[in-house]
This record gives C-alpha cells, structure tokens and sequence, in this order.
C-alpha cells in the first residue's frame, strides 16, 4: 500500500516491489532518493487471466482492478525519473507462463524505450542488487549470459519472447539457431 510504501522510502529502502497504487508524491521522492522501482506489470496481467501462474477467481477481479493502475503508475513513475527494473514474482518454473520478456514489453508499453527496457533488465537491475561491477553489462573482464533473437529487439521487442541461443557462463545451454 502508498502509506507503507512512502514510511519505505522515507526510511531509505533500496527498491519497491510491486507499486501499484504509489501515489505521485511517493513516486518523486524516489526519484529524488533514487529508490528503484520493480512495477511487476507482466504478472498483473496474469493475475487478471484465468489459468496462469496465479489461476484464482479471486485474484482475477483484484488483477482486473490493479491492471489499469499499475500501468499508469509505471508511465508516471517513468516520467519523473525513478529508476525502473523489469522484474516478475513467478516461480520461472517450466510451465510458468509469465516471463521476463513480457514484463520488458510492458515497460515499453508505458513510455520506457525498448534500449531503456533491456537496461531495466540488465543494468539498471544490476545496479539495484549490487553486483554491476561484475554483470549487468557487455564489457571486457565482466560476466555476462547473452540471448540471441530472430531481429533486433530495439525495432520490435516482442522478438524477445522467442530466443533462439542462450550462453550461460561461457557455455551454449540453448541452441535453437539450426532449426
């Protein structure tokens, strides 16, 4: 909720889960503070659906409410500067049906760029969990697991949804590049 929220900030936290019904006086103090904000907009969307990760008539009419604002929410957040992470609260198990490359296309439906969106997803989270100084980014001595896609994700960021090649520490863990 805002009020917990905002007592979140004041007291420094690092980052906010979540967020849909921050208020706009929330939302620039965390800019000001630079408290990250991990909106979730991929899972409201399921919460909203029947089956899925979180398959609950009861949390279908919360997510049917939350959606709407949560997504306003983000945009505004967007436009006042606070730092946005793309980030989801499903378990990533096989049959899961939310997944990271969903909430990157969320972020870029309420205003971020689809460069701003990777950076959501790499470096800007980098930054929020502390470890850019060795991941979070392309660069010579750092760690780094790459996906390929069919086109570039800077034109249609929807191509993130079917990665065709993943590296994970050096190694090919995924190649779908010969079908």
């Amino acid at each position: 909720g805002e009020e917990g929220a905002h007592a979140a900030v004041v007291a420094g936290v690092r980052s906010i889960e979540h967020g849909t019904f921050l208020a706009d006086s929330t939302l620039v103090l965390m800019a000001r503070k630079g408290t990250f904000l991990v909106p979730t907009l991929a899972i409201e969307a399921d919460l909203a659906q029947p089956g899925g990760d979180y398959d609950d008539p009861g949390l279908q009419i919360r997510g049917r409410f939350m959606r709407p604002r949560a997504l306003e929410m983000a945009a505004h957040a967007h436009k006042l500067g606070v730092k946005m992470v793309a980030g989801t609260d499903t378990g990533y198990g096989p049959n899961s049906v939310t997944r990271l490359s969903q909430e990157i296309e969320a972020l870029v439906g309420v205003g971020l760029t689809p460069f701003e969106a990777l950076q959501a997803a790499t470096t800007v989270a980098a930054d929020l969990v502390g470890v850019s100084d060795h991941t979070g980014r392309i660069a010579p001595g750092l760690d780094a697991d790459l996906i390929a896609v069919e086109r570039n994700p800077l034109d249609d960021i929807r191509t993130l949804e079917d990665v065709l090649l993943v590296v994970n520490n050096g190694k090919v863990v995924l190649n779908r590049l010969t079908w």
